[in-house]
Formats: C-alpha cells, sequence, structure tokens
C-alpha cells in the first residue's frame, strides 16, 4: 500500500490592490521552487484562470521559511498566512509576503515580505505589504502585527513608515543593528 503525502491548503484569502493580487502560495509553486528556476503556475485572478509567470528570482532576497511552510503542508499542520504577489498587469510573481508564526496568546503576529528584484523601489512592497497587514488585523485573532528590519535597510524603513508602522525598539542582533516596528489595530 502506497502512502500519500497529505497537503493542507492554507486559509483562503484575496487581497486585491491596484496593481497586485495576494493569494495563498499554492503548494504547487513551493514544490516547483524547488526543482526549478523559471516556472509558470495558474491562479485565479478577476474570476479567470490564468498563467503567472513565477521568474527565477521569486519569492525575493531569500528562500528561508518556503521550504518549512512545504513541510507544514504536507504534514497536515496548521499555517500561518503567506501570499504570492502577484503584478496584475504582468501576471507575474513579483514578491513574497507572510507571517513567520500563526499570532500568539496576545495576538501579534509578525510579517516578514520580499520584492523580486526587477520590481523594488516602485511601490509594489508598500502597496501590496500595507493591504497585507491591514487584512491581517481585520483577522479577529490578530492585536498588532510586528515587522524587524536592519537600521541599514532604508527600504524597508519607508514602506514600514509609509503602511502606518511605528518604531517600537531598536536592538543588536548577530546581522547587526535591527529596528522593531509595530502596527496595531485601530480601536474603535
Amino acid at each position: 500500500m502506497r502512502e500519500e503525502s497529505v497537503v493542507r491548503m492554507p486559509p483562503a484569502f484575496t487581497i486585491e490592490t491596484e496593481r497586485t493580487l495576494i493569494v495563498p502560495t499554492p503548494t504547487e509553486a513551493l514544490e516547483r521552487r524547488e526543482d526549478l528556476d523559471e516556472f509558470e503556475i495558474d491562479l485565479e485572478i478577476d474570476g479567470a484562470v490564468v498563467p503567472v509567470r513565477v521568474p527565477p528570482s521569486w519569492p525575493g532576497d531569500r528562500l528561508e521559511g518556503l521550504p518549512d511552510l512545504l513541510e507544514l503542508r504536507r504534514q497536515g499542520l496548521p499555517e500561518p498566512w503567506n501570499g504570492i504577489v502577484v503584478d496584475r498587469a504582468l501576471l507575474e510573481a513579483v514578491g513574497q509576503i507572510g507571517c513567520t508564526d500563526r499570532p500568539d496568546a496576545f495576538g501579534v503576529v509578525e510579517v516578514r515580505y520580499a520584492t523580486v528584484e526587477g520590481h523594488r523601489d516602485r511601490g509594489v512592497a508598500t502597496e501590496a505589504g500595507g493591504a497585507f497587514v491591514d487584512w491581517l488585523l481585520e483577522q479577529t485573532d490578530v492585536a498588532a502585527v510586528v515587522a524587524e528590519c536592519l537600521v541599514t535597510n532604508a527600504a524597508s524603513v519607508r514602506v514600514l513608515e509609509k503602511t502606518g508602522f511605528e518604531l517600537a525598539e531598536e536592538r543588536e542582533d548577530e546581522g547587526g543593528r535591527l529596528l522593531r516596528w509595530v502596527k496595531r489595530r485601530p480601536e474603535h
């Protein structure tokens, strides 16, 4: 008897901005990234299934976290929210955004994002990142979103400032001086 691996799908969401679409990172993209430099995946966009190009530089600076995400799915375990960022006009993956884990007991979740080279400094991280974080803060189990970046990463500092994060602390890390940012759910 052949043992089949169980692949659990991520929590469903679709976040649309003027230029981008964010959907749960498809398992197919995670699996294919392990073996291929460039490939296409089919995604539903605006009610139609269309091929989306995934360039060799996706998901951005690092692949870290994606193998762990795939392993969680294969084991059928709960996973944090993660999404592939697609340029709606180009039908191309231009980034990756997601949480490092599910919300903690205080409703705090950490977000990380990366933009594919060639699409940086065009407002993609600000547009998609801002929409993703706002969506997170609409979830009942999320009270605050945190993010970290190096002091020397001026682009990330700008993105976090533009998307409404406030500087919470600065600390030393093995990689250098880190800034920790927070954005809380608005009180009504």
